[in-house]
Order: C-alpha cells, then sequence, then structure tokens
C-alpha cells in the first residue's frame, strides 16, 4: 500500500472512531438527561413543572428518536397519565427502527388498552423472543394476550428452576384486567 493510501485509510479510521465517539456521547448525554427529567417528574407536585418536563422529554425524544432510554422515559410517563395514543405514536416510530421486543410488547398493550387490538403485534413480539430464544414474561404476556395454545407449556418451562414465581400471579386475570392494571387511566 502507498503511502497516500495508508494516511487516507488512517484519517478515515480515525474519523470513524472519533464519530463513533460522538454519537456514544450524544446517546449517554441524553439518557442522563431523560433520566434527570423523569425524575424531576416524579418528584414534582406541581402540574405546570410536569407540563413543562414532558414539553422537554418530547423534544429530547424526537432529537433522540433511536435512544431506548428516552423513549422508554418518555412513553413511561405518557402512559402513566393516559395520554396511550401520543405514547403509542412515540413507540411505533421507535419500533419501526429498533427491534426491542419489551417496547414493541409496549405498543401492542397500549393499542389493545384503547381497544386497536392487532394480533399480528403480539405475534412480532412472540416472533422476536422465539427467534432469539428467550422466554422471558413479556414472552409470557404476549402469548397470553393473544390466547396461544403453547402458554401454559411456556409457562412451564419458565418455571423450572425457579423459586419465586410471583410474576405469573398476573395471569391469574383477564387480558382486559391485565391491561386496566397495566394502564390504569
Amino acid at each position: 500500500m502507498t503511502l497516500k493510501k495508508t494516511i487516507s485509510f488512517i484519517s478515515l479510521f480515525s474519523l470513524l472512531i472519533v464519530s463513533d465517539c460522538a454519537v456514544g456521547s450524544q446517546y449517554k448525554k441524553a439518557t442522563r438527561e431523560a433520566s434527570s427529567l423523569l425524575s424531576e417528574y416524579i418528584d414534582s407536585t406541581h402540574d405546570d413543572v410536569k407540563k413543562t418536563i414532558l414539553s422537554k422529554l418530547s423534544y429530547l425524544s424526537y432529537n433522540n428518536p433511536g435512544n431506548i432510554n428516552v423513549v422508554r422515559s418518555y412513553t413511561g410517563i405518557l402512559s402513566s397519565v393516559g395520554e396511550y395514543k401520543k405514547a403509542i405514536s412515540v413507540l411505533e416510530s421507535f419500533n419501526k427502527r429498533v427491534k426491542n421486543t419489551s417496547l414493541l410488547l409496549h405498543e401492542c398493550m397500549l393499542k389493545d388498552r384503547i381497544g386497536d387490538y392487532e394480533e399480528s403485534c403480539y405475534r412480532k413480539v412472540i416472533s422476536l423472543k422465539k427467534f432469539n430464544g428467550v422466554n422471558d414474561i413479556d414472552y409470557l404476556i404476549a402469548l397470553f394476550m393473544v390466547g396461544d395454545n403453547e402458554f401454559n407449556k411456556e409457562k412451564g418451562i419458565y418455571m423450572k428452576g425457579r423459586d419465586d414465581n410471583d410474576d405469573l400471579n398476573v395471569f391469574k386475570n383477564k387480558k382486559e384486567d391485565i391491561l386496566k392494571e397495566f394502564y390504569p387511566n
């Protein structure tokens, strides 16, 4: 390799490293800011302050659409105050870009809660969980919500070797009751 090509290669490689560090730094900064705003929101008793914080989280989410921590914080608050449609919109946008089964399940359940049941949404969660070989509570919830025949078998597998299965008590309820438990507003 000639000296000119070597220098070009090193320059390009250095640029990619600096760019990656800058992106990583922005991701961490946005995550810290979202975490701080979430704490402020929880601690606040003033509606005006909460509204301002939601506005800041909206801006942060818009400017960091691929940051799972920002999206999770923002949609968590939106869901807790009954802003389900707004939370769905943010989650749909995120879930088109990033394959995160937890936030996809959150989207499915919110849609279901407002009467827009989409079996295909839950099936996508199930498919991704199976593909990744994951049998966790999110997987079981998705199976339960569609009435999948594999639910009891998969629940049995999940329970094996565990001392504490309290998280499974949720399945003693009907689907509608589960949705109201998670999203009471």
